[in-house]
């Protein structure tokens, strides 16, 4: 299913990328080294550190941080779904593709695309136990279901066949590539300060160069060896 980035412009102050896990499953590796490479390739990526403790509510900051970044990148693993704070920070995130036309880009960590859609397997389990803790409000289980099935829907990445680091950088790249051509300022203010740093480090050589050079009127004049600017760009 395509997506497409919604018109209204983008917070002052927002990330490129905000990245959606389950803690249990993920952050001592993989969701740490997706992070790192994210960051490393100048994608700027939210990651919450501090995960929300038994019966934490998701954090104003939180929510903020998901309407605030172009993308979002879904690690859906195990037990993703055992975890109401993930759930409720899924819909967030589905409900701001709706709203602000930003894009989920789902990776199938461990998991298959229609377990995730169909709630089969863990995904079932994990819907029995909220059941029994959430009946009373059908309609916060409805809208995790409903969200789960929609990002299952769009095209992403599996980890089946390939190993933590390819996937990690099939990812990176994928991210990168969506992001690039929204940045057009971002790529041409950097070749007009390229230029500019050119320009002046060149006039600033020739006026050193003179410095160095004999005055045409020194009898005993000699030529001075200038070492200022042996490096070149």
């Amino acid at each position: 299913m395509g997506q497409q980035i919604g018109k209204n412009p983008v917070p002052r102050r927002s990330y490129h990328v905000f990245l959606s896990f389950r803690g249990k499953d993920t952050r001592e590796g993989f969701t740490d080294r997706l992070y790192a490479k994210l960051e490393q390739r100048g994608i700027i990526t939210f990651m919450d550190n501090q995960r929300l403790q038994k019966g934490q509510s998701i954090s104003t900051e939180l929510l903020r941080a998901i309407e605030e970044s172009w993308f979002s990148v879904v690690v859906l693993s195990q037990n993703y779904a055992s975890s109401p704070w993930c759930l409720d920070e899924l819909n967030k995130i589905v409900e701001s593709r709706k709203l602000y036309g930003r894009v989920i880009f789902p990776v199938f960590y461990g998991v298959d695309p229609s377990d995730v859609r169909y709630q089969r397997g863990k995904f079932a389990e994990a819907f029995i136990k909220h059941e029994e803790r959430f009946g009373d409000d059908q309609s916060k289980i409805q809208r995790w279901k409903i969200a789960l099935k929609e990002v299952a829907d769009f095209s992403g990445w599996e980890s089946k066949d390939r190993d933590d680091e390819e996937l990690i950088e099939s990812i990176v790249e994928g991210v990168w590539n969506n992001l690039r051509p929204l940045l057009p300022s971002l790529i041409d203010t950097s070749i007009v300060i390229e230029s500019n740093i050119r320009e002046i480090y060149g006039i600033v050589r020739e006026s050193f160069e003179n410095l160095c050079r004999p005055k045409q009127n020194d009898p005993d004049r000699q030529p001075r060896k200038c070492s200022c600017f042996s490096i070149r760009l």
